[in-house]
């Protein structure tokens, strides 16, 4: 009975990584992103014929989500976004890349301008929990809480496991803006 919620839990996550697109399928130019799926993008593989729903995708930038979180900003969506602690996004057992003793650190301080908490995959994970959470990248069960931090703990584990390199998630992120 363990190993089928283990795969259940698996293969849910999976599926949530998937809802963000790589910068090398997007064929929608610099304002928005296209792609069906991180891993078919990040595979190389742009030949197969798919069958699928192309989703535009355009996120805010670290930039922004800092005048946001700083209150400098009006929330982009109508879904309001906070500056949660990193520990209260990813949980106790995904410690920041890079900075592992800045756990009780709020997001806001991994995004740019903040130097001492500064590292490039933090500040893409933080800013695709951010995207997720406002609505502006569509996920498969809404922009619910629950949702946006299962996606963004789904592309930690990947880096994490080695599905994906940092760079590529990176990348991927910094495409949708």
């Amino acid at each position: 009975m363990n190993s089928r919620r283990q795969f259940i839990t698996k293969a849910a996550a999976g599926g949530v990584v998937a809802a963000i697109a790589s910068k090398t399928a997007w064929a929608g130019g610099s304002s928005s992103a296209t792609g069906c799926s991180v891993s078919g993008n990040l595979s190389g593989n742009l030949s197969q014929a798919r069958d699928c729903s192309t989703a535009n995708i355009k996120g805010e930038s670290p930039y922004t989500w800092k005048k946001v979180l700083n209150g400098q900003r009006p929330q982009p969506t109508s879904e309001a976004v906070t500056n949660f602690k990193w520990k209260e996004v990813f949980g106790q057992t995904r410690p920041p890349f890079g900075v592992p003793s800045k756990n009780e650190k709020n997001i806001r301080n991994f995004l740019i301008s903040s130097k001492s908490y500064y590292y490039v995959t933090d500040e893409a994970l933080v800013v695709a929990y951010l995207n997720a959470r406002s609505g502006l990248y569509p996920l498969p069960n809404g922009t619910s809480e629950s949702s946006a931090r299962a996606y963004v703990q789904g592309l930690y584990d990947d880096i994490d496991n080695g599905v994906f390199h940092e760079s590529d998630v990176v990348d991927a992120v910094r495409a949708t803006y």
